[in-house]
């Protein structure tokens, strides 16, 4: 060291060059991490940035975009209540409208010189994320700096910096959402906190001193305190539900003040700084409180009733301890006493307030109950499931995670043997326990996790720094280097080295094909459906879309106005990018409703769902769904798997729709097959068979059951033919009653029985963008086509044949034979499909007596230039009189616009409805045919009059065999078509052979590794 020392005195400028940098090292590099933390997360905006259209990720972007774009409108207002979603109620802002939307108004509105575009709007919101996560190292080196000095503050920033964690995905361009705010405002106030109650143990305020008015020795503790109070608020005023932190403050105050009297010191120091925290947010809350009853998810009673509780205690704590000391009572008595008089209040709580004992009791093991097993409604939402492998943990932080859980266990040991231990370390230690709970009970609170990990980090490389006493001053050991090496490995190797790093989840931001494949088809919605307000009236609409409404526990819709039925996921995009008020939002709000919708069995129960939500005058119009919704494969995006958990009509679970063979258990390739119920719901019927009548093919799904360590599972066959194919139904059915492991169909859209067509549900539009766009869509297909035995390769040069399906697949082109297609789509996928609820229109005739007569025309998709043929049938009775009722028009779309209040169709018909049947003239069989048309005023209710066609035999049928109707023209009227022969091969017979099991349903592939008992039946 003495040689180190002398070489510094003979080299004065080297020496002054390395004081300059133990001074100011921590500025250059501060701003090295905060340029990289910065474009780590804005590198990808123009990815957000599609034909001019900014686009977000995710769902609830969307509706902060539509908080923010109201109060640029109605600035410095936040919208009390939308009518603009959940129809027919309509709903108040809750956690969106906040002080968050406020900020980034203003931030436009400065912009855009006082009136910005919505494109700037959207530009600020784009970036708005990525700032603030950026800036949120700003408190996170203070953190660092007040345990372990200016070094622990750098070191705090480089694993904030550098963890791929919750917080990195939450700050990346395009995720417009609270929750990064939430990240920022939590590290800033416990930072205030810290200040605040270090100030309090150094200046140690009593409480005469407030009666003395002795402002000089209260100035710092209160002012600090209130400024604590003041970044709280913030916090709650930008996520109501932040009583977390309050929740976290309180415990942390109940066991500091305990810990300092038994430890034989005065608790009131710290007292006092939580008691005026803690007013000042009662305060705040009181001036921005929204509702008198208890939530969290709102501005109500609960912040400032908490905050009022909390700041009590620490009063009350403070005077107990002065009485039980001037008493002369033994000190360990306190935690005793205050235990019980906390049990005391629970029991009374339990006796004369139940459910709001209850309600906080749940509360807080839905956030911190670590083990807690959710609901299966809670398990549907992403953000709200537990944590089911702690190893992503160690993906996130690496090393840096022990190196803080390190920190921790020395904290308590410094906790338990010295006197003098300050709170603010305690602080670190109750705060980082609380969020690891609440990030392994709810991965959504994984957001704040890299703030504890980043501060306590930061205290371990402060302590060892100290340790090994590294100061230029007197020389440097090598000992010390290697330390200091060995230790900046250790935590920003694995963060740097361990996939997936902080620039690869930067790199991967892009709004997903999600967004717009919506985005297309409500573009469509938006340009030809009538606004709200106008539907069968006409005119501009009524709903004014940043109009101010009344707060109200239910909105009254007016005539026209309407709402859009889809899962619930997609509620924000409809209210945002269709202008169209949706039923069902990511509140989840009417998820039950739409589940039961969609899950409806029979279109019977799908409109008494409708009717039992449908005002007097306003009525759901539409119904949006995607390629997601029918999908079964969770690992590849699919959502089947979600409305079951909702669906309360009857007990039913995934099972009950789709069941899965282990093609290979051992690396668990599989495949899912379908029941009929599942063909029977309301949205496959809609997305997969545009309404129509589907028959069953003459095909087979055929499996076995095996063993694997004791569990049983279904297997393919022991002929490894999984599909047997057959020449009629007849035969088909024969094999299934002989199999008790074997169905009809069931795989694809090929179902085991006939599904009806149905009567007042028509497709009308959709977006441009396929399904085969996408390469999970794209890979589930795959999956499933492989293991059922379809054919499915590469493309030759990247091109398809003509009657092949083309699949773009990681780059890479396949193609699947039209045989194949046939069985895994019935349709072309648009990803996005609308779908108008209407009357329908009623065609009568006459035909040959007790037979069926099968009505079909065919549609065209001019968005994708799709067709498919709609199918309905009905029986004639002995005298052969048939009716039936169809929601498809075949003429008069240019009469029923948008103007006059209606759809303009993008689905139209290409030719006339074709009606057959089967029967007998002078005792031999014959074929009867007729044509029809349907006008679109019939099919709206405005012409209540019905299509009428009788049939007659093919050979005697006549070239200009028209039947009337109201509305047909020259103009209108389609060409006749020779009546084709489209009979079915299908049966109605009930379904002989299935499997009931009680596995559980899984939504990413893996290895067999759940119990599963299959027990076949007759």
């Amino acid at each position: 060291m003495s040689q180190s020392r002398g070489y510094l005195d003979d080299n004065p400028e080297l020496e002054s060059a390395l004081d300059w940098v133990q001074e100011w090292y921590h500025i250059p590099t501060l701003l090295v991490l905060l340029g990289f933390m910065l474009w780590n997360r804005v590198r990808n905006v123009s990815n957000f940035v599609v034909d001019g259209e900014v686009l977000f990720s995710g769902q609830d972007p969307w509706y902060h975009f539509r908080s923010t774009m109201y109060v640029v409108e109605n600035w410095p207002a936040t919208m009390p209540f939308d009518p603009w979603t959940y129809f027919p109620n309509g709903t108040a802002s809750g956690q969106f409208g906040t002080l968050f939307d406020q900020v980034f108004a203003t931030v436009a509105l400065i912009v855009g010189l006082g009136s910005p575009s919505e494109q700037t709007v959207g530009m600020v919101a784009l970036v708005a994320p990525a700032v603030l996560g950026t800036v949120a190292a700003i408190p996170t080196y203070f953190v660092g700096r007040r345990l372990s000095g200016r070094l622990g503050g750098v070191t705090a920033v480089v694993v904030l910096a550098l963890s791929a964690g919750t917080f990195l995905q939450r700050s990346l361009v395009g995720t417009y959402d609270h929750q990064v705010a939430e990240g920022l405002l939590q590290v800033t106030a416990v930072f205030a906190v810290m200040v605040a109650i270090s100030v309090a143990e150094r200046d140690k305020p009593v409480y005469e001193q407030f009666g003395e008015r002795d402002v000089a020795a209260l100035r710092d503790t209160v002012g600090y305190s209130v400024l604590a109070g003041v970044a709280i608020a913030l916090y709650l005023w930008t996520w109501p539900p932040a009583v977390l932190l309050l929740g976290i403050l309180g415990v942390f105050f109940l066991l500091w003040l305990t810990i300092e009297f038994v430890r034989g010191k005065s608790p009131e120091h710290v007292a006092i700084a939580g008691a005026v925290m803690m007013g000042s947010v009662t305060v705040f809350e009181l001036a921005v409180i929204n509702t008198l009853s208890i939530t969290a998810t709102d501005h109500s009673l609960l912040q400032p009733l908490l905050a009022l509780s909390i700041g009590a205690g620490t009063v009350f704590m403070a005077w107990l301890a002065r009485y039980m000391e001037s008493e002369g009572y033994d000190r360990n008595l306190y935690p005793v006493t205050v235990g019980g008089i906390i049990a005391v209040v629970a029991v009374l709580m339990a006796i004369l307030t139940p459910d709001l004992l209850n309600y906080f009791v749940d509360q807080v093991l839905r956030v911190v109950g670590f083990t807690s097993s959710p609901s299966a409604t809670q398990t549907s939402v992403g953000e709200a499931t537990p944590l089911r492998n702690p190893g992503i943990l160690y993906r996130y932080y690496g090393l840096a995670l022990f190196v803080a859980i390190a920190g921790a266990l020395y904290i308590v040991g410094k906790q338990l043997f010295d006197r003098d231990a300050p709170a603010e370390q305690f602080l670190m230690l109750v705060w980082g326990a609380f969020i690891l709970a609440a990030s392994f009970t709810q991965i959504r609170f994984g957001v704040y996790l890299v703030f504890p990990v980043a501060a306590l980090t930061a205290f371990v490389v402060g302590r060892v720094v100290k340790w090994v006493d590294f100061s230029a001053d007197d020389g440097v050991e090598v000992y010390q280097v290697l330390t200091v090496i060995v230790l900046i490995f250790t935590i920003v190797g694995p963060l740097v080295f361990v996939s997936p790093s902080a620039a690869a989840v930067g790199a991967s931001a892009a709004p997903g094909g999600e967004a717009q494949g919506w985005n297309d088809g409500l573009d469509w919605m938006q340009e030809n459906t009538p606004a709200e307000g106008a539907y069968g009236t006409g005119g501009d609409g009524s709903l004014e879309y940043y109009g101010t409404y009344e707060n109200r526990d239910n909105y009254d819709y007016q005539p026209g106005e309407y709402g859009v039925m889809s899962w619930w996921d997609y509620g924000h995009l409809i209210t945002v990018e269709g202008e169209r008020i949706p039923n069902a939002n990511p509140f989840q709000q009417g998820a039950t409703s739409a589940a039961n919708f969609l899950l409806a069995p029979n279109e019977s129960q799908a409109n008494d769902v409708l009717q039992s939500i449908d005002e007097d005058d306003a009525h759901t119009r539409y119904v949006a769904v995607d390629w997601k919704m029918t999908n079964v494969y969770g690992g590849y995006n699919g959502k089947f798997f979600a409305p079951p958990r909702f669906y309360d009509v009857s007990n039913v679970s995934a099972t009950d729709y789709y069941r899965t063979i282990y093609t290979n258990p051992q690396t668990g390739q599989r495949f899912k097959y379908r029941t009929q119920e599942y063909y029977n719901t309301t949205v496959v019927r809609l997305y997969e068979f545009h309404g129509s009548a589907v028959e069953p093919k003459p095909v087979v799904l055929d499996w076995r059951i095996a063993q694997q360590n004791g569990q049983q599972y279904r297997a393919p066959p022991s002929d490894g033919q999984t599909i047997k194919s057959f020449n009629t139904m007849e035969q088909a059915r024969a094999y299934v009653e002989n199999d008790s492991t074997a169905q009809v169909g069931g795989f694809g859209t090929v179902p085991s029985q006939r599904v009806p067509a149905m009567e007042q549900y028509r497709y009308v539009g959709s977006s441009e963008r396929s399904a085969y766009e996408s390469n999970s869509h794209n890979r589930g297909m795959l999956v499933e086509s492989q293991s059922i035995g379809a054919r499915f390769r590469p493309a030759t040069n990247g091109t398809c044949s003509a009657n092949a399906t083309t699949l773009p697949l990681n780059g890479q082109t396949f193609c699947m034979p039209e045989a194949s297609a046939d069985l895994m789509s019935q349709n072309n996928p648009a990803w996005t499909k609308i779908f108008e609820r209407v009357p329908g229109a009623t065609i009568e005739g006459t035909g040959p007596a007790n037979t069926t007569v099968t009505a079909s025309v065919r549609m065209r998709n001019h968005q994708t230039n799709e067709t498919f043929v709609y199918r309905q049938q009905a029986q004639t009775d002995a005298n052969g009189d048939f009716e039936m009722t169809v929601p498809y028009s075949t003429t008069g779309y240019d009469k029923w616009g948008t103007e006059e209040g209606y759809t303009n169709v993008s689905v139209r018909a290409d030719s006339q409805y074709q009606l057959t049947a089967r029967g007998t003239q002078n005792g031999s069989p014959m074929v009867f045919t007729g044509t029809t048309a349907v006008s679109e005023g019939q099919v709206i209710g405005e012409n209540e009059t019905a299509s009428t066609v009788d049939l007659t035999p093919l050979f005697e049928r006549q070239p200009n065999n028209q039947t009337t109707t109201n509305e047909s023209s020259a103009d209108d009227a389609l060409t006749n078509e020779t009546a084709t022969n489209e009979t079915s091969n299908g049966e109605s017979t009930n379904e002989t052979a299935t499997a009931t099991s009680t596995e559980t349903a899984t939504s990413t592939p893996g290895a067999l590794t759940e119990p599963t008992q299959v027990q076949a039946r007759p």
